[in-house]
C-alpha cells in the first residue's frame, strides 16, 4: 500500500468511527496531513502534547511511530527551525524554551 493510500485509509477509518465534536475530527485530519509533510517534530512544536495525544486517539496512530521526525516541508516551519537550534527539543515543546513564531509557515523561515 502506498503512503497516500495509507493516509487515506487512516482518514477514512477515523471519519467512519468518530463520534463527537466535528472540530476535533477536522483538526485531527489536518494533523494527519501536516504530519505527513512536516514530520512529527513539527506537530509537537505547533500543538501541545495533550492535543497531539487527543488527535492520535481519533486517528488511532502514534505520530512518532507513523511519521518521520521531519518531512519534505519542515524547512518552511519557522518554529521548527528555531527549535532545532536548541539542544533539548522537548524543552522547546514544553515551553521551557520559548519559540517565537512557532506556528508560522513561510517560504523563508530565516526571516521570521
Amino acid at each position: 500500500m502506498t503512503e497516500h493510500n495509507q493516509l487515506m485509509q487512516i482518514a477514512q477509518t477515523a471519519i467512519l468511527n468518530y463520534s463527537g465534536d466535528i472540530d476535533v475530527l477536522n483538526s485531527a485530519l489536518g494533523m494527519l496531513f501536516t504530519g505527513y509533510y512536516y514530520g512529527w517534530r513539527f506537530l509537537y512544536i505547533v500543538h501541545s502534547k495533550r492535543t497531539v495525544r487527543k488527535y492520535e486517539k481519533v486517528l488511532n496512530i502514534k505520530v512518532n511511530e507513523y511519521f518521520q521526525p521531519t518531512g519534505t516541508l519542515s524547512h518552511r516551519s519557522a518554529g521548527l527551525i528555531e527549535a532545532n537550534k536548541h539542544s533539548n527539543f522537548w524543552k522547546c515543546v514544553s515551553g521551557d524554551i520559548q519559540i517565537p513564531n512557532r506556528k508560522l509557515i513561510t517560504d523563508d523561515p530565516q526571516s521570521a
